[in-house]
């Protein structure tokens, strides 16, 4: 008998790629005035005039992407000006964000070419027609010089910024923030019934009717509220289809709801065999050297830049491998405490 012979078609999923962490649902239920808000930021740039340059914070996993994104999608969908979204995770120097900008007006003159080069061969391009302008997690760029590249020479636009962090712009430089006096959009968390209705919503499109339960569907919405993110609810709907086929069950019930949350704190974004070779190194130096400063392992790490340093931190912290912990040292100012144990799990955020 082979491994495969007692397999049979489950009716369980319609269509689970609307579960996937990237998709783009046409309608985004509970944001109408955050994207009326941002759609009046741009409308000037539909009168040959700048549009309000916008500043978004919120917690992570309540819409500030997808929102954004949407009013983008129907900007270049209705109109004749550029939406350009980057991820600065993905994108965290000027030279990768002018990069990008570069692929969006399809200059292609790019090769072994600095920054500025860059900027001064594309200007007279950008400016043929107004742009918007969208730098999501804007808080892991290397520097933010290029800001203020883009707010000087690119002559009608709309500048997003998107963060998780409502403090960000407050210790931005002064000399950006003055020339960039963005207009500031607080996303609030969904409330409970809200939760619910934006998972029911995601059910509809992802399984086959009658598959979920109800009773299943309030025990994930129960947890996705507490957590106070959505996109942790998404990924429990999944893995509730996912062991209802498992288990060759034709409906989702309380118990493939109970169980996918139990697997919460077993789940992380990344495994160590994952990393890469530096991320690695730092991780195995942070596990024998547990609860020392940010600084002192830099000590010990002995290459490279601080900056850079800090920045290989924040990438293992955001992908839940190390906790860091900002403390006041009293006359020393503050510094960050790293360790590795006692990580945060999914269900803890």
């Amino acid at each position: 008998m082979g491994l495969f012979d007692d397999t049979k078609k489950r009716d369980i999923f319609r269509d689970p790629i609307v579960l996937d962490y990237d998709y783009q649902p046409k309608l985004i239920l509970y944001r109408d005035n955050q994207q009326h808000f941002i759609a009046n930021c741009l409308k000037p740039l539909m009168n040959e005039r700048n549009g309000r340059n916008l500043f978004i914070y919120g917690k992570p996993g309540i819409g500030k992407t997808v929102a954004c994104r949407h009013v983008l999608k129907e900007l270049e969908d209705d109109t004749d000006i550029l939406p350009m979204y980057i991820n600065c995770w993905k994108k965290n120097t000027s030279h990768k964000i002018i990069l990008e900008v570069c692929d969006y007006i399809d200059y292609k003159f790019t090769a072994n070419k600095s920054t500025e080069e860059l900027i001064a061969g594309i200007s007279s391009l950008l400016n043929k027609k107004p742009c918007v302008i969208c730098l999501d997690e804007v808080d892991k760029l290397d520097n933010y010089d290029v800001i203020y590249t883009l707010l000087e020479d690119v002559f009608r636009k709309s500048i997003i910024l998107i963060t998780n962090n409502g403090e960000w712009l407050i210790k931005l430089d002064s000399r950006i923030k003055s020339r960039l006096n963005p207009e500031s959009l607080e996303f609030k968390p969904y409330n409970y019934e809200e939760t619910l209705g934006i998972l029911k919503e995601r059910i509809g499109y992802a399984f086959n009717s009658g598959i979920f339960s109800m009773k299943a569907l309030e025990i994930i919405a129960r947890k996705a509220f507490e957590l106070g993110d959505v996109r942790t609810g998404v990924y429990l709907l999944k893995e509730c289809g996912d062991l209802a086929e498992l288990s060759g069950k034709d409906r989702i019930e309380a118990d493939e709801a109970n169980e996918a949350i139990n697997k919460l704190n077993n789940f992380s974004a990344k495994k160590d065999e994952d990393l890469k070779d530096d991320l690695s190194e730092i991780l195995g130096m942070i596990k024998i050297n547990e609860s020392k400063s940010s600084s002192e392992l830099f000590d010990i790490y002995g290459k490279g830049s601080y900056k850079t340093f800090k920045r290989k931190l924040d990438e293992l912290e955001k992908n839940k491998f190390i906790s860091i912990k900002e403390v006041n040292s009293g006359a020393n100012g503050r510094k960050y405490i790293v360790s590795s144990g006692g990580l945060k799990t999914l269900s803890e955020f």
